[in-house]
C-alpha cells in the first residue's frame, strides 16, 4: 500500500500539536486542508486514525500508522543530512529515572560530539516505555522487557540491583529485633503509584503487602527519593550505583535485594544514528557495571 508522505506528515503534526488548528499553524496551511489530508489518509486505509478531541488522540490503527510515519520522517531527515550536510536530525529516547541518575551520565559525553543531532531524552518508567516505542513517540527506549516490540530489535544492557535501605534511626526502631517483619510496621517510600519494587521485595520475603500498617510516602525524583530515606521518612529500594555515592544509609540485609533487568530496544531500521546510540549505551552500561549483575 502506497502512502502520500504529505498526509503522513500531517498526521504527525496533528497528533504532536494536539489539534487540527494548531497543526495548521505548524504546517502553514488552513485547518480545512489539514482535515482533508487526514480524511484522505483515513479513506485510503479504511480506518479512523484519530479521535477528534482536544487534544487529538490516535486510535489503535492510528498508532500503527504514526510509528510508520515517524520512521519515514526520521530516515528522510537522516538521508537529507547525508546529502546536504545541513540541518539537524532528531531522535527521541525513553529512559527510566534511576538509569538517568546512575549509569547513564557518560552517554551525554558521547552525545555532545554529535553536532548534527538533536536529542530528546524522555524520562519514563521502564515498564511502560514500550507503549511509547510502539506509538512511535520515541525511536528507542531503555526498558525491562526482553520481548521485542513489533518492528524493533532488543539488546540486553544488564541489570540494576536495588537494595532495601533506611536511616540508622529507622533501622533501630523497626528492624533491630523484628527482622523482616519490621517491613509490616515501618513507613515505606515509593517513587510513584506505578512503583511496585518495594512490594515485590515483601512478597519475595514471604510477606503480604496488604498486611502493612506503616505509612507510605511518594517522592517522584530519584535523588529526592533517596534524601527522603536519609531523612528517616521510610525505607526504600535504592540501586547500588546510587548507594555508592552517599553515606548515612543502612543496608537492612545483604540478601534483601531485587535485580531489575534492563534492555535497549530500538526501531529495526537501517539508521546510522540509532546504531551509534545502541553501541554507546551497550558500552556505557558495561563500563557502569550493569553487566556484572544477573
Amino acid at each position: 500500500m502506497k502512502f502520500d508522505v504529505e498526509h503522513l506528515q500531517t498526521l504527525l503534526a496533528v497528533v504532536d500539536a494536539g489539534s487540527f488548528d494548531d497543526a495548521s499553524i505548524d504546517l502553514g496551511i488552513t485547518p480545512s486542508a489539514v482535515s482533508q489530508r487526514i480524511k484522505a489518509l483515513e479513506n485510503r486505509l479504511g480506518a479512523v486514525l484519530v479521535v477528534r478531541s482536544r487534544p487529538v488522540i490516535p486510535t489503535d490503527q492510528g498508532i500503527k500508522v504514526l510509528r510508520y510515519a515517524r520512521q519515514i520522517a526520521a530516515l528522510s531527515a537522516e538521508f537529507s543530512y547525508e546529502i546536504t550536510q545541513t540541518g539537524h536530525q532528531r531522535v527521541a529516547v525513553g529512559v527510566n529515572a534511576d538509569s538517568l541518575s546512575t549509569w547513564f551520565t557518560p552517554v551525554f559525553e558521547e552525545l555532545a560530539r554529535w553536532d548534527n543531532v538533536s536529542i530528546e531524552i524522555m524520562r519514563m518508567d521502564e515498564s511502560r516505555s514500550l507503549d511509547m516505542l510502539r506509538s512511535g513517540r520515541v525511536s528507542a527506549v531503555v526498558t525491562n522487557s526482553s520481548a521485542a516490540a513489533q518492528g524493533c530489535s532488543v539488546r540486553r544492557l544488564g541489570a540494576l540491583r536495588y537494595r532495601a535501605v533506611c536511616s540508622p534511626r529507622m533501622a533501630r526502631e523497626y528492624f533491630a529485633n523484628a527482622g523482616a517483619d519490621g517491613f509490616l510496621m515501618a513507613p515505606m517510600m515509593i517513587f510513584d503509584r506505578e512503583d511496585r519494587l518495594q512490594h515485590h521485595l515483601l512478597e519475595q520475603l514471604g510477606l503480604d503487602p496488604a498486611q502493612r500498617k506503616g505509612a507510605m510516602h511518594t517522592v517522584p525524583d530519584s535523588w529526592q527519593f533517596l534524601h527522603a530515606i536519609q531523612a528517616g521518612m521510610g525505607w526504600g529500594m535504592i540501586p547500588d550505583q546510587q548507594l555508592a555515592q552517599v553515606e548515612g544509609l543502612i543496608e537492612l540485609d545483604e540478601l534483601w535485594f531485587i535485580d531489575v533487568p534492563l534492555y535497549f530496544q530500538r526501531w529495526a531500521v537501517d539508521s546510522e544514528i540509532l546504531g551509534r546510540l545502541e553501541s554507546t549505551l551497550l558500552k556505557v552500561a558495561s563500563d557502569g557495571g550493569l553487566n556484572l549483575l544477573t
